[in-house]
């Protein structure tokens, strides 16, 4: 036995359910890389840290290598602006002698 469909009750339009089903699913494709992106921040220190001790030092020689790498970084870059003063006063007192 067949049932027909009431001509009177309105059907959806075709177009607005796809494009509910794609808004749907969107929101939960956004909220699973959500939760993928915070496991990952959330597993990094440890893995970090294991990648660390993998190399052989410790954490807090590894602190002590990148304190020693951003001092010589630091100094490389004030030495010069130093020397460019020096150049500046030994030119002023050089040419008020003279």
């Amino acid at each position: 036995m067949r049932t027909r469909l009431n001509s009177d009750t309105p059907r959806p339009d075709p177009m607005i359910v796809l494009i509910t089903l794609l808004i749907a699913h969107a929101g939960t494709t956004m909220a699973q890389q959500l939760n993928i992106t915070t496991e990952a921040i959330k597993t990094t220190p440890p893995a970090v840290v294991s990648l660390l001790h993998a190399g052989g030092m410790t954490p807090s020689d590894w602190i002590t290598v990148l304190t020693l790498a951003y001092l010589a970084l630091q100094i490389g870059l004030i030495v010069p602006k130093y020397l460019e003063k020096f150049r500046h006063w030994w030119e002023r007192i050089r040419g008020g002698r003279s």
